[in-house]
């Protein structure tokens, strides 16, 4: 009887089925607490391991149990995996939660290996045993922070950081690394701080000269908010604990964020397609140490698959040895530690709230120092006209320089996704001839698209060689009203207003003034000519004192001046560049003409007066210039650049050079998901309630934009001489040129 139970029952049975076991991985997860925020990446990492290894042959489940990113809640949950029967435990992430629970773990003989735990007291085996972790100790991320920061060129700075395991950790490698004694003050606080007034204004009143933090994601942009709104503006760097573009999450603002720096484990070459995955997932992609998660996990699913949920410790260290993963090759060394392949040195870049970029450009090894990170993707060629030469050759180191603001923009933008963008200069001249040379240079180097030109003229030239070429271009000054006929002009955009336009505000502003009888002198190039007819339609030819028209090249203008005075002009509207309107200011000063002096976007900026021999000479003159009355995110956050940057604060349509730059880029990033879509289709579906620096823009069918009004702005010279432009009023104009009411601004 007992041979036929063993035979029915037992393994000898051909019909007999072993049982399956179901083996439970943990994973200690911060699902409360202040990195709550990547909860969702580690969940989904996690699970991705756990299907795989179900796909290997395996039979997994994964439990989950908050860690809170606490010991005290960390310990509790520990105990509630064990109770559910755990071979292992991925986690926790926070360190001071991976000591409270190796107590609990190891107690029990469950092995833990944490996926982002960087404490460098984890690595005394003694006091955490049973303990492995897939990222390098912070006492190697210490000296990478300080390379970052001698890097960055700062000095004096304030070490701000957490009382918690990770962040005295962390806070004591960088002090170690940078020096005591160099420090310009060390402040921690609790993890659960919400107000940093005192510690900001500690830093402030110690005059340090830049901020190193140890922090979360939470209190990180909670610091760097209050820091903004206390007005103190320092250099500002963090590590892991932030480094990764959730953190814009936590923020009311998130171009707080512009400019910090950060380290971040760097992984090493990455087997399998698990970083292809994660970054087709929202949650996934959104997330830090997800790499790290997934081979945790991994890890010890495969040294459960080795003996069955047996001697765990053991087959873990023969799984940790030259480990393949995700996040590069582990191998465990005695204290369950890896050494890591370094730190990528990462930044935010921000231009507006929905405008905030975070890249890894450049990466720091022990051994080897900092070193830029490869760009193994695609550069494509952007073309820009620049009036190098010619008659406002003053403003083409502003245009440059809001182009070059511009392409850092688009290329930390692009850098995540394989894209990078170089900016091909060519000279317009402000004519014709010379820009439509420099179009043919332009289409000969390979570009997808050229921005400009300046002048009307030169866009028109250029516009017959690339309209030929199929390539668009997007004007960032060219105003003329005939450049509004797309099948005399086809594949052109402009992001300021025709003339057609700014005549009736012109003509209305003077008006406003008093001014009855006013002589009306232009240039007689495209710009001029268009301008100039603009204005006379509005104003009434019967009503002009008298229409001067002259050559751009002239430089004398001693008989045009004393018709205006012969003729009894009441006050002059100048349609001309910063050039020949200084000369004709200067002349109108000097034969002693006491009327008004009006003028058009060519002289709205401060390059009349420094064309002048003496500033005093522009006082009081009143130009105006497409520009909006309200300003936006991108207007205000380009205002800042702008202003730190000389060449650009000195110049005129620097807001349009850069928006003209974007949307070409964002046109060629929006191509990616629309094959066959010609660039011309992808600029005009672009342009299309785009919010700029320079306003909110929508193309029509014939590339022009209605514009955002004109200011209207004083010239004034202080006590020390120095010139300014301002703008103090507005005006806007409807489509068919119905002028509104002035407002002020």
């Amino acid at each position: 009887a007992d041979e036929i139970a063993a035979h029915y029952m037992g393994t000898d049975n051909p019909l007999f089925v072993a049982p399956v076991v179901t083996h439970k991985i943990g994973l200690l997860n911060p699902m409360t607490g202040p990195i709550a925020v990547y909860a969702p990446p580690f969940t989904v990492a996690a699970q991705m391991a756990i299907a795989d290894l179900n796909a290997m042959g395996g039979n997994f489940e994964l439990i989950e149990a908050d860690s809170g990113c606490s010991g005290d809640v960390a310990g509790t949950a520990a105990q509630s995996l064990v109770d559910a029967g755990v071979v292992g435990v991925a986690g926790a992430a926070c360190s001071g939660a991976s000591m409270a629970a190796n107590a609990v773990l190891n107690a029990a003989g469950v092995v833990q290996v944490s996926y982002a735990s960087t404490n460098p007291g984890l690595s005394d085996a003694s006091a955490y045993p049973g303990f492995w972790r897939v990222v390098p100790s912070d006492a190697i991320q210490g000296p990478a922070m300080a390379a970052m920061v001698t890097a960055a060129g700062a000095s004096n700075p304030a070490l701000l950081h957490m009382t918690n395991d990770y962040g005295s950790g962390l806070a004591d490698a960088f002090e170690g690394a940078w020096g005591t004694d160099n420090l310009c003050t060390k402040i921690g606080y609790e993890d659960t701080t919400t107000d940093f007034t005192s510690q900001i204004q500690a830093i402030a009143d110690a005059g340090c000269g830049s901020v190193v933090s140890v922090t979360y994601s939470t209190d990180g942009a909670g610091i760097l908010e209050q820091m903004a709104g206390a007005g103190v503006s320092l250099p500002f760097f963090g590590a892991d604990g932030i480094a990764d573009g959730a953190f814009l999450d936590d923020f009311t603002a998130p171009a707080a964020a512009n400019g910090v720096q950060a380290t971040k484990p760097r992984a090493g070459s990455s087997s399998g397609d698990f970083v292809e995955r994660c970054a087709a997932d929202a949650d996934c992609a959104s997330g830090i140490y997800t790499s790290e998660t997934y081979d945790a996990v991994m890890m010890i699913g495969k040294a459960a698959m080795m003996e069955d949920g047996a001697n765990m410790a053991t087959h873990l260290n023969m799984v940790g040895t030259d480990y393949q993963g995700a996040s590069g090759v582990h191998t465990f060394d005695d204290a369950g530690d890896v050494p890591g392949a370094g730190y990528d040195l990462c930044r935010f870049d921000a231009i507006s709230s929905t405008d905030v970029f975070f890249s890894c450009r450049a990466h720091w090894t022990l051994g080897g120092g900092i070193a830029a990170n490869e760009f193994t993707g695609t550069t494509v060629k952007i073309g820009f006209l620049n009036p190098s030469t010619g008659p406002i050759a003053v403003y083409a180191p502003g245009f440059a320089a809001a182009s070059q603001i511009a392409l850092n923009v688009m290329n930390v933008a692009g850098w995540g996704s394989g894209l990078q963008f170089e900016i091909v200069y060519a000279d317009s001249g402000c004519s014709g001839e010379v820009a439509a040379t420099g179009a043919q240079a332009l289409l000969d180097a390979g570009v997808v698209g050229v921005v400009g030109a300046a002048c009307s003229g030169a866009s028109m030239g250029a516009n017959a060689v690339l309209s030929a070429a199929g390539i668009p271009m997007i004007s960032y000054a060219s105003t003329n009203p005939g450049l509004s006929n797309a099948t005399a002009y086809p594949h052109f955009f402009r992001v300021v207003p025709s003339d057609a336009l700014q005549g009736p505000a012109l003509s209305t502003v003077v008006a406003s003034s008093g001014a009855t009888n006013p002589a009306l002198v232009h240039m007689t190039n495209d710009y001029g000519s268009g301008f100039a007819d603009s204005f006379e339609a509005h104003w009434g030819t019967d009503n002009l004192c008298n229409k001067i028209g002259y050559e751009e090249s002239i430089t004398d203008f001693t008989t045009q001046v004393a018709q205006i005075i012969s003729d009894g002009c009441d006050s002059v509207v100048l349609i001309s560049y910063a050039s020949d309107g200084a000369a004709i200011v200067e002349e109108l000063a000097a034969q002693s003409f006491a009327g008004s002096i009006f003028g058009g976007d060519g002289v709205a900026e401060e390059g009349l007066c420094t064309s002048m021999t003496s500033n005093d000479s522009c006082a009081g003159v009143v130009a105006t210039k497409p520009a909006s009355a309200t300003p936006n995110e991108r207007s205000v956050a380009f205002g800042l650049l702008c202003g730190a940057n000389a060449d650009c604060a000195g110049g005129i349509y620097t807001a349009e050079a850069f928006d003209a730059m974007i949307i070409m880029g964002y046109a060629y990033f929006a191509g990616a998901t629309a094959p066959g879509v010609s660039m011309s289709q992808l600029i005009a579906a672009t342009g299309q309630g785009f919010v700029g620096a320079s306003g909110t823009h929508t193309f029509s069918a014939a590339g022009d934009v209605g514009g955002n009004g004109y200011c209207i702005g004083d010239f004034t010279v202080d006590a020390e001489g120095v010139a300014s432009f301002t703008c103090n009023r507005h005006i806007l104009v409807s489509g068919d040129g119905t002028p509104g009411e002035i407002t002020t601004v």
